[in-house]
C-alpha cells in the first residue's frame, strides 16, 4: 500500500505544483482533494481485501491525469 502511493506521488506533485502555477491554485484543490480521498478508500479497501481496490486505484489515477492534462493544457494556453 506504501509502495503504491509513493509511485502515485511522483506524479501528483508535480502535476499539483504545475496545475496550480499554469491554471489555478484554487482550481488545483479539486483534482488534488479527489487524489486524497482516492488514497484513502484504496486504503481502507486495500486492507479489506486487495481484489476490490479498483475504486480507490481510478480515483487516484483519474485524479493524477486531470491534474497533469489540465496542466499542460494551462501551459499551452499560456504560451498562446
Amino acid at each position: 500500500m506504501q509502495q503504491n502511493t509513493l509511485e502515485q506521488l511522483i506524479v501528483y506533485i508535480p502535476g499539483m505544483l504545475l496545475f496550480a502555477k499554469f491554471v489555478s491554485p484554487l482550481w488545483a484543490l479539486l483534482p488534488g482533494g479527489l487524489y486524497l480521498i482516492g488514497r484513502q478508500i484504496y486504503y481502507h479497501l486495500y486492507v479489506a481485501d486487495p481484489d476490490k481496490r479498483g475504486p480507490g486505484v481510478a480515483l487516484s489515477l483519474f485524479s493524477n491525469a486531470a491534474l497533469v492534462i489540465g496542466a499542460l493544457i494551462g501551459l499551452v494556453l499560456q504560451m498562446i
